[in-house]
């Protein structure tokens, strides 16, 4: 009896052995996208432009026009360290066309669990094949209205990809209704209010502080920037705190043995992703543990201007990005180290 227990309890011991094997090997981050074969969805077919100088509030300033397209280095998809991943928030409710919201381009790297996050207004000036120089967010609606959901997601990944002179290998896409509800799947997130923010969407102040909001205040709160200090730029940063924030609720003891049903509900709440069911249980992996020092945050540096925009024919507001310093963060953030 005891010599059947002894060898009862070897073959369970050897059994746990091999699953936790095959779970470190399925699903250890580093592990896991080092196995594959990493997609590279957009390339930059030109480089970081010199972009004119508009009109800045209160100037009568100009710089000639350097419009020059200088092909890119061609990307090694071969050895791959890290990738990046483009979050599109879009505006549309229900059926409509829609522009981006929210761009953000996350660099990631399991091997020091890292992850840089550039964030990219939605007023950008950028140029747009076949458009010329208009707003970054116009991108999704122009390629939807060639051909849908998909073609408007191609777009706004070229022009992520153009515009900060990088590949890009995965995108996350959700509107409205889609984060509203995830951030309710998983009993709200906390946040933390540098000051009293008056909340145009609902008429609700949420005061400076710890506070633990539900889908609709976060959405509010990602939406809000004319109750921010720096406007778009204190909008960008709670975007940006949310989706930190987010990752750590998701992993909070009582949800990790709720990950694959979490996933199902991700899944359905998010318009569109090429991320796998595998690589999101990775990434849920990689962001365990991961404190704020883990993630570097980034928004593009320039200045504001006026200038005709050739959609709409009118005088628009946009943000004229420095060319030199978002080479400069690009190359420091978002581009893979070489191995030594």
């Amino acid at each position: 009896m005891n010599r059947w227990v002894v060898y009862t309890a070897g073959f369970i011991l050897l059994g746990l052995i091999s699953i936790g094997g095959f779970i470190y090997w399925k699903y250890e981050p580093d592990h896991h996208f080092k196995q594959m074969e990493i997609p590279v969805l957009s390339k930059p077919v030109v480089s970081i432009e010199t972009t004119p100088l508009l009109r800045e509030q209160g100037t009568e300033k100009n710089q000639l026009n350097d419009q020059s397209h200088i092909q890119s280095s061609s990307v090694d998809t071969k050895v791959i360290q890290a990738f990046n991943v483009l979050i599109l928030g879009i505006d549309a409710r229900g059926e409509e066309n829609s522009r981006s919201d929210v761009m953000m381009v996350m660099h990631i790297i399991p091997s020091e669990r890292k992850v840089n996050i550039v964030s990219i207004p939605r007023d950008t000036r950028v140029k747009i094949e076949g458009v010329g120089y208009t707003k970054i967010n116009h991108a999704h609606i122009l390629g939807e209205l060639k051909g849908g959901n998909q073609e408007g997601t191609k777009a706004a990944l070229q022009a992520a990809s153009n515009f900060l002179d990088v590949p890009i290998n995965y995108y996350v896409k959700t509107d409205f209704k889609g984060f509203e509800n995830f951030i309710d799947t998983i009993g709200g997130v906390n946040v933390e209010v540098k000051n009293d923010i008056n909340l145009s969407d609902n008429q609700i102040t949420l005061a400076k502080g710890i506070q633990h909001i539900d889908g609709k205040l976060a959405l509010s709160l990602a939406r809000e920037r004319y109750s921010q200090p720096d406007g778009d730029f204190g909008r960008q940063r709670e975007q940006s705190q949310i989706l930190k924030n987010v990752a750590q609720e998701i992993l909070k003891p009582e949800h990790v043995g709720e990950i694959a049903n979490l996933l199902r509900k991700v899944k359905k709440d998010i318009v569109d992703t090429n991320f796998q069911d595998d690589d999101l249980i990775s990434l849920a992996w990689l962001f365990k543990g991961m404190t704020t020092e883990d993630f570097t945050y980034k928004q593009i540096p320039g200045h504001s201007g006026y200038d005709m925009d050739p959609l709409v024919q009118l005088q628009l507001y946009y943000w004229i990005p420095d060319s030199d310093e978002v080479k400069e963060l690009s190359d420091t953030l978002l581009k893979d180290k070489p191995s030594n």
